[in-house]
């Protein structure tokens, strides 16, 4: 019996340990053990993103008015149509159960021109009515919700974690445990175009589209959870760095760091400048090179692409006066962060 027992258990282990290997290769893997309370209170039928949005506050502020000021001056039209209503709509259901009212009309007394107005301007303001309430009345619901108690609970910081999740229209068609393995179409389409550096500059309240929302709850969760570090508990802000999670049945939760990634790519790229350099006897020309980028980047407001592109001109200038196509140079080595920039 012991032995049928150690055989079985053999056999479970060996087709555990086939089914691990026959899985092709991915870049998503566990996550580490302190991202766990943070994991716990996500769904695992979603697909998430997350990053640190290092946009100055005050421009962070200046974006979140313009919301702001719309979703005010929806619900001015929503109360004073509450308003207005108050007087109408008490009135008119009187009227309908047989009492006097301002909204009584006595028909025998009017024409059939008459008589045709009134209904059409009564259908005209419940149709209005109705369709104000039911298409906007959720947008400021949605807001004060969303928006509003994730500023009021995390406020305006220099280095906020954004927290996307994917929308219902193509994560429900996803192969569960199967696609981040075997549907490179969604991977390439919907999750790296959402990650990619270029997508990444924008600030990430503006970052909602028609592939991914922002859950305002996980942020909010995420900054309580960084918050306890000041007691020597909770998650430390670097473990947002940008990444996608993706829960599985087999594994539970898997993590891709893209941030990572990234890096190390820009450093390989970054050596692999150096050396083409050093092999035509300009390697001070590198040094020069990192010195003008270092300067661009540090500037107050970040690396925009307005910096980007400055610098990519004044590389261009420097590496030519050293007799250097900075062009062909750039493609050759493959390019870095700037290689989307146009050098004319």
């Amino acid at each position: 019996m012991a032995k049928a027992t150690r055989r079985a258990t053999d056999k479970t282990k060996t087709a555990t340990t086939t089914k691990t290997q026959q899985k092709p290769l991915t870049p998503f893997v566990k996550p580490p053990s302190v991202l766990q309370p943070f994991l716990d209170s996500l769904s695992p039928e979603d697909v998430y993103l997350i990053h640190i949005d290092s946009h100055r506050p005050r421009f962070k502020k200046q974006l979140f008015i313009v919301p702001v000021l719309l979703n005010f001056a929806i619900s001015l039209v929503l109360t004073f149509r509450i308003y207005h209503g108050a007087f109408v709509y008490p009135a008119l259901f009187a009227a309908v159960l047989g009492y006097t009212t301002s909204m009584s009309v006595n028909v025998s007394a009017l024409t059939w021109g008459e008589f045709i107005r009134i209904i059409l301007r009564r259908t005209m303001i419940f149709t209005v009515d109705y369709l104000l309430f039911t298409l906007f009345l959720p947008w400021p619901i949605r807001f004060i919700r969303g928006p509003v108690h994730w500023r009021w609970k995390i406020g305006f910081r220099p280095r906020e974690i954004v927290v996307r999740r994917s929308r219902r229209t193509w994560r429900e068609k996803l192969a569960r445990n199967r696609w981040i393995y075997e549907d490179e179409a969604t991977v390439r389409d919907k999750v790296v175009p959402a990650v990619s550096p270029q997508r990444l500059q924008k600030s990430g309240f503006v970052l909602v589209d028609a592939d991914w929302d922002l859950d305002y709850a996980a942020m909010v969760r995420a900054h309580a959870l960084v918050d306890l570090t000041r007691r020597g508990e909770g998650i430390q802000l670097d473990e947002f760095r940008t990444a996608v999670l993706v829960h599985t049945d087999d594994d539970g939760w898997l993590i891709w760091r893209v941030e990572d990634e990234e890096k190390k790519e820009g450093r390989d790229k970054l050596l692999a400048f150096r050396r083409k350099l050093a092999s035509i006897g300009k390697e001070d020309l590198f040094f020069r090179w990192v010195e003008l980028i270092q300067f661009e980047s540090t500037q107050p407001g970040g690396f925009t692409p307005e910096r980007q592109r400055k610098a990519m001109r004044e590389a261009k200038q420097l590496f030519e006066s050293e007799g250097v196509d900075f062009a062909q140079f750039w493609r050759d080595v493959g390019g870095m962060e700037g290689n989307l920039i146009d050098l004319d």
